[in-house]
């Protein structure tokens, strides 16, 4: 027994630690929904590392593609046990992250694209509590785009390797003047 607790900690470690960036653009490559377009340049990123993808399965305006920064990918355990890796992709302009692919995994088995994650930009993911957590911001008729008056927070699951949305709420933001 106490040999099996002592190994725990290392497979605990090695489902939920991000892998480095070349094995996030592996998993880019191999995913039939995604696509590196290198067409696209970029004033800021290397493109072997960080190279322009979109998601081939969503509708024009669904999400926005942008360079992949698996620098900030963030990974965790969702509470049914699968492996899940959020993935931003980095547009380049003032909005920040608009998509943030999610890869997941149960068991051994290699991670797989399991579904985006879009905004209308400012899109924030972290796997929390055994849930992925996503907070965008919403935009009211008159906000700027500085200072939405609200916040959505959304959580979201992996089942049977798919993306699922488990809840939303809005919160309004309180200003300081």
């Amino acid at each position: 027994m106490a040999a099996l607790l002592g190994i725990l900690p290392g497979i605990c470690t090695a489902q939920t630690a991000v892998p480095d960036a070349a094995r996030i653009v592996a998993l880019v490559r191999s995913s039939r929904q995604l696509l590196i377009d290198t067409s696209v340049p970029s004033q800021a990123f290397d493109p072997k590392l960080h190279p322009f993808v979109t998601v081939r399965s969503a509708h024009d305006g669904d999400f926005v593609g942008g360079f992949l920064m698996s620098d900030h990918a963030r990974a965790g355990m969702l509470s049914n046990g699968w492996g899940a890796i959020a993935v931003p992709l980095e547009s380049e302009g003032s909005g920040g992250i608009f998509t943030q692919l999610i890869f997941a995994r149960t068991g051994d088995r290699p991670y797989a694209f399991a579904g985006a994650i879009g905004s209308g930009g400012h899109l924030d993911v972290r796997i929390a509590g055994g849930e992925i957590v996503a907070t965008l911001p919403y935009y009211g008729p008159n906000d700027q785009n500085c200072c939405p008056s609200q916040r959505i927070v959304q959580t979201f699951t992996v089942s049977s390797g798919r993306l699922a949305k488990l809840s939303e709420k809005r919160f309004d933001i309180r200003r300081s003047e």
